[in-house]
């Protein structure tokens, strides 16, 4: 059902190679280059009728062993004057240098190397680009063969790629207001930063985090049962909010962008609003459940006090959730910024958008930059979101000069030093922010005329048996990919999973480079979404579930391998130490003390996996990787919105249904 054919990997991987080697060379940089050419011509074909013409030369000296010739034939081509031990390849042009198409022999360009002084012999045949114009005896065409050499001169330099990805700085003429303060000449020019595809994306998951945070905070408390069944009519209510968080949640961001492109048109904002509206239920859902389970202690001596149930939530409620609601927050963070360097593939903005058109015109060390830049944003912003939620969750000591300082009640956040600091840092980031992330609120007021009638369509679902029939086998693919792919990269990493614990190798010094080595591995390859990976497998093992399922599996290996790393580091020492003392090796250690601790949250955290793989493998078809999201992407493309409307209801059903058996 999901084609899985592993010969493949092996039968193909001639067509991948170059893609692992644009990620080992990523386009960031480049260097200023120096060409030297020399041409002579060619009449192709030999004539009975028609003498060949003395032939011609341009640049440095070249010479070739025959005046004329036919496709197939046998060239030598010598060549002097050149720099020395450099490397050049060699071209065959029309006469009148319009059309040119490099040499090749057994499916590789010709390379021509030059000795200690500059000269050098390549032999090669005649291509068959020389019959472009015909191969008429009678009416032979002059055409012509170059060496080109070009070599990388000066300093390393940022790329076009760099600056399209990191950003640039510009001259743009002066604004009015510093010219009329006579700060510079009427027509002067001023620097201009151009910020990059990057930080799109990241303004972009910054803001659907503060959008989604400030939106859920209060909904939650409508979605938590404790607080709405002191509420009249609040049972309703609870199971009201608590099926739209169950809902929204359930459909992925790149399905809301496809819908709300409609409503708000092509740009960063219509990404925001997906990443928000998904945010929005997910980081509510969190909240609710926070809220439920709070010490009803509080709560009840306040109403006892004769406090309301508003007043309730405001001294009692309140303060016992604000750790675990920071600490929700930046996770959330960390998974918008993940999900923001995909929402461009449907917005077309940031950084997903650039990939998406990288990938399509074949830059494939264009598509290894944005990867690499992706994984480092993703991983600095992992590391400090754990570092903020660590110490939000376990707290930070007080520091006091004086005993003065201890006995005093400590001052309100916003009145410390560091809370001003931070407010004017936060204020500055939502500016600069919301301006990268083109927020209109406008559009919001203008929708496309035709909003209304697809809206209409997405709702009256197809209710035909052929189309159930197709959702129905395409659903099937779908779980079968994440089952396959959580296998996969669950066998794989659990090897891989002690190699990153710190307690098995990131204490002896020999090998703590290896603890280190497959940290970078994991981290890296789970900063980056499956989504990202498809378009590698696509050109290795073709269009399908397969190479689906192979992506997926890779971010499984990342996801999954840290998950059991943790696992193995958070192990009781006891049993160690006892196996250890009985004079157990290091492998006799691991399968008799450490084994038996680490089964059961590998096993839950592998079923935890598998919910997470089959929401992520209702996307990866968008990008060739099948499933139920390339029949969506089908279904869109030819407006067939009743279809579409259908294909959502069964992956809502799918998700909740996984939710419930996972948890």
């Amino acid at each position: 059902m999901t084609g899985v054919d592993f010969t493949r990997l092996v039968t193909r991987f001639d067509d991948v190679k170059y893609i692992f080697n644009a990620l080992l060379h990523p386009d960031f940089f480049t260097r200023d280059t120096e060409q030297q050419s020399g041409w002579v011509t060619i009449q192709v074909p030999c004539s009975p009728t028609v003498p060949p013409p003395p032939p011609e030369y341009s640049g440095f000296p070249v010479r070739i062993d025959r005046a004329c010739g036919t496709v197939g034939d046998p060239l030598t081509m010598t060549g002097e004057g050149f720099l020395p031990t450099t490397s050049g390849n060699v071209y065959w042009l029309e006469y009148d240098g319009t059309n040119e198409a490099q040499v090749r022999a057994n499916d590789a360009p010709v390379v021509i190397t030059t000795d200690a002084n500059g000269q050098f012999t390549s032999q090669f045949n005649i291509p068959s680009f020389a019959a472009r114009d015909g191969l008429d005896p009678d009416n032979p065409v002059v055409q012509a063969v170059e060496a080109r050499f070009v070599q990388e001169v000066g300093p390393p330099k940022p790329s076009e790629n760099f600056h399209i990805l990191i950003g640039s700085i510009a001259q743009e003429p002066a604004p009015a207001w510093m010219v009329n303060l006579g700060l510079v000449a009427p027509d002067a020019t001023v620097p201009r930063i151009v910020p990059g595809g990057i930080w799109v994306t990241i303004a972009l998951g910054l803001m659907a985090t503060f959008i989604s945070v400030a939106v859920a905070a209060p909904l939650s408390f409508l979605g938590a049962r404790n607080i709405m069944a002191r509420v009249r009519g609040g049972t309703v209510i609870y199971y009201v909010t608590r099926a739209i968080f169950n809902f929204v949640r359930s459909v992925d961001t790149l399905i809301w962008a496809i819908i709300l492109v409609t409503w708000t048109g092509l740009g960063a904002f219509t990404g925001l609003l997906a990443l928000s509206i998904h945010s929005i239920a997910a980081v509510a859902k969190l909240y609710s459940e926070e809220v439920e389970h709070i010490d009803e202690g509080p709560v009840e001596a306040t109403t006892a006090a004769g406090g309301t149930t508003l007043q309730s939530v405001r001294f009692a409620v309140i303060p016992q959730i604000i750790p675990s609601f920071l600490a929700y927050s930046l996770l959330r963070w960390d998974i918008n910024m993940r999900s923001a360097t995909i929402v461009g593939f449907v917005s077309a903005a940031g950084i997903g958008f650039y990939i998406f058109e990288a990938i399509r015109k074949g830059g494939y060390q264009e598509y290894a930059a944005a990867l690499w830049a992706i994984a480092i944003v993703v991983m600095i912003v992992d590391f400090v979101s754990s570092i903020w939620r660590e110490r939000i969750l376990h707290g930070e000591r007080r520091a006091a000069a004086t005993p003065q300082d201890l006995q005093a009640p400590p001052k309100p956040f916003y009145k410390t030093r560091r809370g001003i600091l931070y407010t004017v840092i936060f204020i500055i980031v939502f500016i600069i922010s919301w301006n990268l992330s083109e927020i209109n609120l406008e559009k919001l007021l203008e929708p496309a005329p035709t909003l209304g009638s697809v809206i209409y369509d997405y709702i009256t679902i197809d209710t035909s048996v052929e189309v159930w029939r197709a959702i129905l086998r395409q659903i099937l693919v779908t779980i079968f990919q994440a089952l396959l792919a959580t296998t996969l990269g669950a066998i794989v990493a659990i090897p891989f999973a002690f190699l990153a614990a710190k307690n098995i190798t990131g204490r002896a010094r020999g090998t703590t480079w290896i603890y280190y080595a497959a940290r970078f591995v994991l981290n890296f390859l789970r900063s980056i979404e499956a989504f990202l990976y498809v378009a590698i497998f696509v050109f290795w093992v073709g269009v399908g579930a397969f190479a689906g399922m192979l992506a997926l599996a890779v971010t499984t290996f990342g996801l999954i391998g840290k998950l059991f790393s943790e696992a193995v580091e958070n192990i009781e020492e006891g049993p160690v130490e006892a196996v250890t003392a009985t004079g157990a090796n290091r492998l006799q250690t691991i399968a008799f003390a450490v084994l038996p601790q680490i089964v059961p949250p590998f096993i839950s955290y592998s079923i935890y996996q598998w919910d997470i793989n089959i929401r992520m493998a209702t996307i990866i078809g968008f990008a060739g990787g099948g499933g139920v999201g390339l029949l969506f992407q089908n279904y869109v493309g030819q407006l067939q919105y009743h279809k579409a409307g259908a294909v959502i209801l069964a992956i809502v059903v799918v998700v909740t249904i996984m939710d419930l058996a996972s948890a």
